[in-house]
């Protein structure tokens, strides 16, 4: 009997010793809360976000030889339930699965911001956000990287591109190439999406530079760039885009942001050529740890008919 039980230890060692080793997957949980109050001149007070409230999953397994799986699923959120009767895709963020490699880069098939949106927000000091003193809409203008459907979808894919094939580059000397396409066309649209983004980290100096058409064939062109000397970060971007059967639009945005300590102040101007709209945003942020923030916000608006002052303060915690 112990000699039947060695034999098939031995066995089993030895059949072991055949198969693959199996990696671990890292799984980890992420988000951000981002509440407060805003005002805006002519409305009452109400209780708003300065950036989307996000929940997600992502993860990765470790293939070998510099290779790994990667998944990435994001939903937003919102703090009170307002039925709009829009459609909006379940994971709104993303839902990516691929493949990367060390030498080769990464491949992503799925749902996810265009190499544009990925990387506008880094020369904008409210990253972009969309709320509140944000400056995002005189980064782009009136482009959407949807353009056909934004009513029907609620902006669903305003930023983003659904059933879209997604390439980043390895970084090179502080050179990064990201690549997107949409695989078919969605309905009504005349083109699939599909754009490219080049971007540059270098010690002190960032830039971007990035173009893209959307389901419509609407197109835009865009630069940003930025410089950090020592708590100061200056950043400035430009863009022009033509909308179909509209005329050209010019926007620029100059701004910069300066950090002592946990203390954060930052500021912008944002100009659009072709409306003669113009925004000035003032902010500080209080960081009291490296996830929990307070922010106050200040900034003025004119457009055409009108001019609209606004202030938020607010608290976001990351995790």
């Amino acid at each position: 009997m112990t000699i039947f039980r060695l034999a098939s230890t031995v066995t089993l060692l030895a059949a072991s010793a055949c198969l693959p080793a199996w990696a671990e997957s890292e799984v980890s949980v992420y988000g951000s809360i981002d509440l407060g109050i805003n005002k805006e001149s002519g409305t009452s007070a109400k209780m708003g976000r300065g950036s989307h409230n996000i929940i997600g999953i992502k993860g990765q397994e470790d293939l070998g030889n510099g290779r790994a799986a990667v998944f990435n699923l994001q939903a937003f959120f919102n703090h009170q339930h307002e039925p709009t009767g829009r459609l909006q895709p379940a994971l709104q963020g993303e839902s990516t699965i691929g493949l990367q490699s060390r030498d080769a880069g990464t491949v992503r098939l799925g749902r996810a911001l265009s190499p544009l949106w990925q990387n506008i927000w880094l020369f904008e000091p409210w990253k972009n956000s969309g709320y509140n003193a944000s400056l995002h809409a005189y980064q782009t203008g009136r482009y959407s990287t949807d353009g056909v459907n934004d009513a029907a979808l609620g902006n669903g894919d305003f930023s983003r591109i659904s059933n879209g094939v997604f390439y980043r580059s390895p970084e090179l000397s502080g050179l990064t190439l990201e690549l997107a396409s949409r695989v078919n066309k969605a309905e009504n649209a005349r083109e699939r999406p599909k754009g490219f983004s080049m971007r540059y980290k270098q010690g002190a100096v960032g830039a971007l530079l990035s173009y893209e058409n959307n389901n419509n064939d609407d197109r835009i062109h865009f630069v940003g760039g930025s410089y950090q000397f020592d708590a100061l970060t200056l950043m400035a971007s430009y863009a022009s885009n033509r909308v179909r059967n509209t005329e050209r639009e010019q926007t620029a945005v100059l701004a910069g942001t300066y950090a002592v300590g946990a203390h954060l102040l930052r500021a912008g101007h944002g100009r659009n050529r072709l409306t003669d709209s113009h925004k000035s945003s003032l902010g500080y942020v209080h960081n009291l740890s490296q996830r929990t923030s307070l922010y106050a916000d200040l900034y003025r608006e004119r457009l055409k008919l009108a001019s609209t002052n606004g202030m938020a303060l607010g608290l976001i915690h990351t995790f």
